[in-house]
């Protein structure tokens, strides 16, 4: 039997902080499970300083804070910065919204921008951007989740993307070439597994956190994700089982975080996993001597990567929006930028930061290159993403344990997918 599914509506998907990129966030920094905050900052309003709500815990908080401060050295500025965990995030917000005390400015999960503009929470920077005239530095997959309607209602703070990661002594022993397409990723999981190892890794935990590795298959073979019952459907399912049953990856990968997955790629349980950039310093530090490529995702009809992202937005009740604008396009300056992200293992969000000799790094550069073709839903999806990805993972999850057959995982997927893109 399938596992119970109960679709959430809009409200309490932005009630309960629902979003795939803030959860995958939380579980992409290595030892870095987001924190309470006690610190009693401002709730924003009024006037004083610039009210920043971020939802960065753990190993993250210290370089946003750093960067917010060195903002306030530069420019006399003050900015009352405050953490809210990232589970709490998106309720927080909306409460504060009724309540009057919104921050001036909150970095939100991209995938969630289109949520809140749609909430009447966020201000339409559109002008703003006009005039600044800096749009057009952006990849287009970060700055398309800020578009709404037509307006813009955020700017790209941070991206991250997914690729294959490979221990090439590994495949060498099992006599295979690192792999291009899917079918070669396949035969490569399989040959490499053994002796209580496995050729591949991936998320697949309970959550929307494990459905970005099957949505990547999928998505490669031509899928629609408002149509999961046509042949790319078929096709990511039938392929994540076959590795299964002959052995190419364990069951543990249903109850695998990310965290988890790379802890099988660094101890060598796993011969490939599938993760983001967001392990390349840990992985240097805790196993340097690891024979390591970073692979581009394979292709099958087409290449995809994922897209995580963060946006800075400004909200309806900003006290300054002038001030919280200054402070949103300092952020983004070049030069500040490739200071504070090798502290935060993030990507690039604009295309001439991407040209600093920082990101020619061969390793680096597979991520950085991946932004021309990571996904990202649009807007007409990305107020259910949440919903629809969870459900994706229930349907994996029915499929890998065997409870129920891949059509009726797939229409059980396409009836709660229909669901919530009507609400």
């Amino acid at each position: 039997m399938l596992q119970r599914y109960t679709p959430l509506t809009r409200r309490t998907a932005l009630m309960g902080g629902v979003g795939l990129t803030a959860a995958a966030l939380a579980a992409c920094t290595p030892g870095g499970t987001p924190e309470t905050d006690d610190s009693g900052a401002s709730d924003g309003g009024g006037s004083g300083p610039i009210t920043f709500w971020h939802y960065y815990g753990g190993a993250a908080t210290a370089p946003i804070e750093a960067l917010v401060k060195r903002y306030t050295e530069e420019t006399g500025v003050e900015v009352d910065i405050r953490l809210v965990p990232f589970g709490d995030f998106n309720r927080t917000l909306l409460q504060a919204a009724t309540g009057g005390g919104l921050p001036d400015i909150a970095l939100v999960n991209a995938f969630d921008t289109a949520l809140f503009a749609g909430s009447d929470i966020l201000v339409d920077l559109s002008d703003r951007v006009a005039e600044w005239g800096e749009q057009d530095s952006y990849f287009a997959g970060p700055w398309d989740t800020t578009q709404v309607d037509g307006a813009t209602f955020a700017i790209p703070h941070v991206a991250d993307t997914y690729a294959l990661w490979t221990n090439t002594a590994a495949l060498e022993k099992a006599g295979v070439q690192p792999p291009t397409t899917w079918d070669e990723t396949e035969a490569a999981a399989i040959a490499a597994a053994g002796d209580g190892s496995y050729g591949l890794a991936y998320c697949g935990r309970n959550g929307v956190e494990g459905a970005t590795a099957w949505l990547l298959r999928f998505l490669a073979a031509g899928g629609d994700v408002t149509d999961f019952e046509g042949a790319a459907g078929t096709t990511a399912m039938e392929s994540f089982q076959r590795m299964l049953e002959d052995g190419g990856v364990s069951e543990g990968v249903l109850t695998w975080m990310e965290d988890d997955v790379y802890a099988q790629f660094r101890t060598e349980t796993a011969a490939m996993m599938i993760n983001s950039a967001s392990y390349l310093t840990s992985l240097a530090d805790e196993a340097p001597d690891l024979e390591l490529e970073v692979l581009p995702m394979p292709a099958d009809e087409t290449s995809v990567s994922w897209l995580s992202a963060e946006n800075l937005t400004i909200t309806n009740t900003a006290s300054d929006p002038d001030a919280a604008w200054d402070l949103i396009t300092w952020m983004q300056q070049p030069e500040v930028m490739n200071e504070y992200l090798p502290e935060r293992n993030k990507l690039p969000v604009r295309t001439d930061t991407a040209e600093d000799e920082l990101w020619q790094d061969p390793v680096k550069k597979v991520f950085v290159d991946q932004l021309e073709i990571a996904w990202a839903p649009g807007e007409s999806v990305s107020p259910a993403s949440a919903e629809i990805f969870t459900a994706v993972q229930l349907a994996l999850q029915s499929v890998l344990s065997g409870s129920a057959s891949i059509d009726d995982a797939l229409a059980t997927l396409q009836s709660a997918t229909d669901e919530a893109l009507q609400e």
